[in-house]
């Protein structure tokens, strides 16, 4: 169940997503010379600054990664780019990289929480993509967290079904599946909410099939919220990106010239 968050906003940044400005091929992201397993090259040769998601997936190149941090990429850039393995079993070049899924929330708590205490993250990721696999009874000979959302496709489109949208002043939302809230999306505006809506839907999709449970009012959504935003705190300029951590609560925040753009945050 999604709990809407709602907000006066005013989207003072308007970025693309990744997959916009992919489309266009204004914008690529490429292995590094030689390449190296956990960091990227994104050229982002448009005139509009680009969002990235924490946990966002991009497939193909030599192996499936994942960007450990949201960030804001600026117009006319190139830069290396952070990231983690989900296709532990494949080092072989594939053609150049495409836009994936977004990570669900059990991939992106790990990498929440690898913030704020010394933690070998890509062997933690690679270990919750093989539990996963074999806890949906999927399939994939890579070890490939994409492959999951393959397999599950249907199932995860059905969570969709009839679905139009939030009401245009949502920002985010709280995702509860029974009594374990799954995990939290905020946004600066509903602009950009907007863009991400579905596919944030479809990563906490593939947790709530995992742990399927019915429907209910849940006072827990509204507490995982009130301790989310205590434990908000600015980011710098020097480092746009603040860690979150509070009482069963881990995340991150991205600032944009003392703007918030996104806030994410799981249970720990």
């Amino acid at each position: 169940m999604l709990y809407p968050i709602a907000a006066e906003s005013a989207d003072k940044l308007e970025p693309q997503t990744v997959a916009e400005v992919m489309t266009t091929g204004r914008a690529s992201f490429q292995e590094l010379t030689p390449p190296e397993v956990d960091r990227v090259v994104f050229d982002n040769g448009g005139g509009a600054p680009v969002f990235m998601l924490d946990g966002e997936e991009i497939t193909g190149a030599q192996q499936n990664r994942i960007i450990t941090a949201s960030r804001i990429c600026l117009p006319r850039s190139r830069e290396e780019i952070d990231v983690v393995c989900v296709e532990e079993n494949r080092w072989d070049e594939i053609g150049g990289f495409q836009t994936g899924e977004y990570s669900y929330p059990g991939i992106r708590s790990i990498l929440s929480q690898s913030r704020n205490r010394e933690v070998d993250v890509q062997q933690v990721i690679w270990r919750e993509v093989d539990r996963k696999i074999t806890v949906t009874k999927t399939r994939s000979k890579t070890s490939s967290m994409h492959d999951i959302f393959v397999n599950l496709r249907d199932e995860v489109d059905r969570y969709l079904e009839g679905f139009d949208s939030l009401n245009h002043g949502t920002v985010g939302f709280v995702a509860v599946c029974g009594d374990r809230v799954l995990g939290a999306d905020l946004f600066g505006g509903s602009a950009l909410y907007r863009k991400l809506e579905r596919k944030l839907i479809r990563s906490y999709a593939l947790d709530a099939i995992e742990f399927r449970a019915p429907a209910k009012k849940n006072p827990a959504a509204s507490d995982f919220l009130t301790a989310l935003i205590k434990t908000l705190k600015p980011g710098t300029k020097r480092n746009p990106n603040a860690s979150l951590k509070g009482r069963g609560i881990s995340g991150q925040a991205l600032y944009y010239g003392g703007d918030l753009i996104h806030v994410s945050a799981f249970p720990n």
